[in-house]
């Protein structure tokens, strides 16, 4: 199938996953290297869905590039953030982590475990579901595993 607004060709790796993206709430590791249409899946993907997505990087540049936020700035994460230090919020963002379908994290071959810690933590005190990974959100991670490390 191609797509002519957009100049996509749609195979049916592209297509499976655009059918787990939205209509699952499975977790997902979408990997290639470089060229692979990663990226094109994502704008592809944001574009035309009808759930609730965010899109979230490790650093400032990744979330420029794909019109998002970096995660520490989405979460309230201070430097540093360690699971102990992570909290429930209140107020008018506390709604917003519970209509929240999906995260995107792009990049994710630069963020730490200990990071992905704390999102899970938050999202289950702030999310829909306190006794499910990340809250019950479905988490969608990107990126080419050999190209970054993670920042420290």
């Amino acid at each position: 199938m191609v797509i002519h607004s957009q100049n996509i060709e749609i195979n049916d790796q592209f297509e499976k996953t655009l059918n787990l993206l939205e209509n699952t709430q499975k977790n997902i590791l979408i990997t290639g290297r470089a060229g692979t249409g990663k990226s094109t899946l994502l704008d592809y993907f944001v574009n035309h869905t009808k759930k609730d997505v965010v899109v979230l990087a490790p650093i400032g540049v990744a979330a420029v590039n794909v019109k998002g936020q970096t995660i520490h700035s989405f979460f309230g994460f201070k430097p540093g953030i360690t699971v102990d230090k992570v909290k429930r919020v209140y107020g008018l963002n506390s709604e917003l982590y519970k209509v929240i379908d999906t995260i995107i994290i792009v990049e994710i071959s630069m963020v730490r475990a200990d990071l992905l810690d704390c999102v899970d933590k938050f999202l289950r005190l702030n999310g829909k579901n306190k006794s499910k990974s990340f809250g019950g959100i479905q988490m969608v991670f990107i990126g080419d595993l050999y190209q970054l490390p993670p920042v420290v």
